[in-house]
């Protein structure tokens, strides 16, 4: 394949492009040019992706190396080294040990009762406000983030600042190096501002606690105290709201489907697995460079080389799944990848998945004729970004 005709897709995708599944069928690992010149492999196929995921020798941490790939040119998340998503082996493990119980199936189940109570007061807001409503901006944008400031204990009238930080922060080509820099500056200086007053007056969030590891027994540096701070907010939320609107859109969009779980609530947890293989939050994976030489779908891949996993390809894999392009909320052949595979399988999934159960289940309940407002096609898509969002999202309902 040339690398012209491949050049990497970023951005404004309401469906995969139909070139994603040609070359899943046919070359599910190919040769793509980056924006910021750099090449790469970027690789489609479920069981390609599950490989490079799960492979050692692929590191995010090898990034930061000289004349390694880069998705991008100027500063991003791919540069900093107290960041969690760029450290790799016992420095990444003693991290996550750190966060994962706050995140685990049973605080999901504490956590349950407050969601539901913050995604019933989104839909008062809904009902009371301007008709049609913003999904996107007024009840997907809004829960998880609202979710993770209580969890970590940062003010929930924080939000509009903390939205506009994750924008710059998890921008490919939407924003520009300067702006990427100065959110990460911005937020980092936030942070420790949080931290400074969790010393003072230690509460039961979840940043109290990691400032009592980094105080009492020395289990993280000041650095990564913070950046675990930044991981929290951003990554704790970014990706729950592109699941919760793409999720959304795709129900509207098939109104027979937003229908059968209006009428049986009994498919909500299967059916939130469902819209998480057809509609994944992201576009692309972060990107991996090898350590060694690998082997990924019978590809060669050199040492130094980038792989790049494309998250909206791997759910509609026909080796997994019968009849990928079809959204079926009842099919019991779901498969996807949606919080990633291996080491950095996201720590924080079992809270997103009981968000994503709780949103959906609530809107169902409360606005079962919800209807898109537009037609599906004229909704815009967000460019550049590593996570799938709208514009805006506009529904109605009787």
């Amino acid at each position: 394949m040339s690398l012209d005709e491949y050049p990497l897709a970023l951005g404004s995708l309401a469906e995969p492009p139909e070139r994603f599944a040609e070359l899943r069928d046919r070359c599910p690992v190919v040769r793509v040019k980056l924006p910021s010149g750099d090449t790469a492999w970027m690789v489609t196929g479920y069981d390609e992706v599950a490989a490079a995921m799960a492979d050692p020798a692929l590191s995010r941490a090898a990034l930061r190396e000289p004349g390694a790939p880069r998705v991008i040119s100027g500063p991003d998340f791919s540069d900093n080294p107290f960041n969690l998503l760029n450290q790799e082996g016992p420095d990444h493990a003693r991290l996550r040990r750190l966060i994962a119980p706050a995140f685990n199936h049973r605080k999901a189940r504490v956590w349950r009762p407050r969601v539901e109570q913050i995604a019933h007061e989104a839909v008062d807001r809904l009902e009371a406000g301007e008709h049609p409503a913003d999904l996107h901006r007024d009840f997907a944008s809004l829960l998880p983030i609202w979710v993770i400031c209580e969890m970590v204990g940062a003010p929930v009238e924080d939000r509009p600042r903390l939205q506009e930080w994750t924008d710059r922060l998890v921008s490919i080509t939407a924003y520009s190096p300067e702006e990427r820099l100065r959110a990460r500056d911005e937020s980092a200086a936030y942070v420790a501002g949080l931290i400074a007053q969790r010393r003072e007056e230690p509460g039961e969030d979840l940043l109290s606690a990691l400032v009592a590891a980094r105080d009492d027994n020395d289990r993280l540096t000041e650095r990564e105290l913070v950046w675990l701070g930044i991981n929290l907010l951003v990554a704790g939320h970014d990706t729950t709201v592109g699941a919760l609107s793409r999720g959304l859109y795709m129900l509207l969009r098939h109104p027979d489907q937003w229908r059968l779980l209006a009428e049986d609530p009994a498919i909500l947890d299967h059916g939130v697995e469902e819209l998480l293989r057809y509609a994944p939050p992201s576009e692309i994976g972060f990107m991996r460079v090898a350590t060694e030489p690998v082997t990924i779908g019978g590809v060669e891949i050199a040492e130094g080389e980038g792989v790049i996993p494309v998250m909206h390809a791997v759910g509609r894999d026909s080796r997994h799944v019968h009849d990928p392009e079809r959204l079926d909320l009842v099919r019991t052949d779901v498969k996807h990848l949606a919080f990633g595979h291996g080491p950095h399988y996201c720590p924080g999934a079992g809270v997103a998945r009981m968000e994503l159960q709780v949103a959906f289940g609530t809107l169902a309940r409360r606005l079962p004729g919800l209807r898109l407002a537009e037609p599906a096609q004229d909704t815009r898509w967000i460019d550049g970004l590593l996570t799938l969002r709208p514009e805006r999202l506009l529904a109605s309902w009787k």
